[in-house]
């Protein structure tokens, strides 16, 4: 009979290790890619956000002039914050005010 050698298991696990830094490596290279493309759409929506942020306060600010029209007894305004409130809109007056430092 012949007798057996122990087997070498260093090949199997160095090949092992391999592929495990080349996976790591290509996924590490697959996130930056993603994280570069995030940053490149976060960048061009930069402009759209600030203007409609813009325009949030504009119309704050326009809401908040109504209502005060509407307190002070303008029929037209009361109209205005009538039909708003039917649709569950509520406007605060103070809200305005209270942004500006």
């Amino acid at each position: 009979m012949t007798e057996q050698k122990p087997a070498n298991l260093f090949v199997p696990v160095l090949l092992i290790a391999l592929a495990l830094v080349v996976w790591f490596g290509f996924q590490a290279s697959q996130l930056y890619g993603e994280r570069a493309q995030l940053a490149g759409l976060r960048s061009t929506q930069e402009a759209t956000y600030q203007n409609a942020q813009k325009m949030r306060a504009q119309l704050d600010s326009l809401a908040a002039g109504t209502q005060k029209l509407a307190s002070a007894g303008n029929k037209n305004a009361q109209a205005v914050v009538n039909a708003l409130n039917q649709r569950g809109i509520t406007i605060n007056p103070d809200a305005e005010a209270k942004k500006k430092p």
